[in-house]
């Protein structure tokens, strides 16, 4: 790694840590402005877009555990993990038909299960 801060200061183990973080936070960004389109948002009232923008920031941010969590485990049982992009893509696309089909019912959980393991497929 490229840095101009001294050893003494911080090691190589916190600088990895802090890049580590440095990089979920730009996959994150990417993240709303392909997958939620908040490049495109055309809109004049302020307290409008930043509602918008505060809503997806907080659903995605309640969503990464889950990414993780899917991540992790195809990684461990297939060897390979799911790209955050691709993660909330079929996430929006398959959550969207989920609600917009299954209200509630019991059947509801184990397709939501389905889709959870198509994320990873």
């Amino acid at each position: 790694m490229i840095t101009n801060i001294d050893a003494n200061v911080l090691n190589t183990t916190i600088i990895t840590e802090l890049y580590r973080l440095r990089w979920q936070i730009e996959l994150l960004f990417k993240v709303l402005k392909s997958t939620f389109s908040i490049d495109k948002m055309h809109v004049a009232k302020t307290k409008y877009i930043e509602s918008i923008l505060y809503g997806r920031l907080i659903g995605t941010l309640l969503t990464m555990p889950l990414y993780d969590c899917i991540d992790q485990t195809l990684l461990s049982n297939k060897g390979r993990g799911v790209s955050i992009q691709r993660f909330y893509i079929l996430l929006n696309v398959d959550l969207y038909q989920f609600y917009a089909v299954k209200k509630g019912t019991l059947h509801s959980y184990s397709k939501l299960s389905d889709i959870l393991l198509r994320i990873g497929n």
